[in-house]
């Protein structure tokens, strides 16, 4: 698994590089190969609503698969500061350098939230919901991008085509 595979740049809404909301986790996997650790998780009262997440670690990349979405791709989460936005490299930066940065890139619809708890002391979540993108912060840094498909409404995902 090298970088080399995965294209760095991040595309709201899309993906990133082959890697496409609504892909199955063979297709993916034909990209990336076996994930170095997957677990599947329940979020929902009765167990209903499972995710699969999947962690590559030398990339640095966490996805996650649904089952309310048949087992499509819905989320991807990167931790490095080699993936990009827009051209820039947002991973490390702190929240008032994430803010201008993202001021310079016309990202304007931001809600902070502060998402501390005693798991998570310290941690901040930046989010765009007209991009569909989480900024997590933890003490203040940059460390998680986060990401997944548009909405047409509340219930209809636009997948990319």
């Amino acid at each position: 698994q090298n970088m080399e595979k995965i294209q760095v740049e991040i595309v709201p809404g899309v993906g990133l590089g082959k890697l496409k909301f609504g892909m199955s986790r063979d297709e993916v996997k034909a990209i990336l190969g076996e994930p170095d650790h997957q677990e599947i998780t329940s979020y929902g009262d009765d167990d209903s609503d499972k995710s699969d997440a999947w962690e590559y670690h030398p990339l640095r990349l966490d996805l996650s698969f649904e089952e309310a979405e048949d087992w499509r791709l819905t989320i991807l989460s990167v931790s490095s500061e080699d993936y990009m936005f827009k051209g820039s490299s947002l991973i490390g930066l702190n929240q008032e350098e994430l803010m201008e940065e993202l001021d310079v890139l016309r990202v304007k619809d931001l809600e902070i939230e502060d998402m501390s708890s005693e798991d998570h002391p310290e941690q901040t979540l930046i989010s765009s919901d007209e991009l569909g993108m989480n900024f997590w912060l933890h003490t203040d840094i940059l460390d998680e991008i986060q990401w997944g498909p548009l909405f047409e409404d509340e219930q209809t995902i636009r997948w990319p085509e």
